[in-house]
């Protein structure tokens, strides 16, 4: 093969390689991203979760609340 052959070979490889890294950067940034969102939605969620949970004990201590309350009045 002729030097102008391997050089042009080469300069293929070097540019394909170039290629390839840029491209394994740009999908280790769209991780990053798609992570970074995971994350925050997770984070909504557990809030939201906390609130359904919170709600959901202020609804039994008041049902208990008005089971003493009814419970007291008959009695009486």
């Amino acid at each position: 093969m002729s030097d102008d052959k391997k050089s042009k070979i080469s300069l293929g490889l070097d540019e394909a390689l170039e290629d390839l890294k840029f491209l394994a950067q740009k999908v280790s940034d769209m991780s990053k991203e798609i992570a970074q969102k995971a994350s925050e939605q997770a984070e909504g969620a557990t809030d939201k979760v906390g609130d359904l949970v919170e709600a959901t004990g202020e609804a039994l201590i008041s049902a208990g609340e008005t089971i003493k309350s009814t419970k007291k009045r008959f009695e009486d």
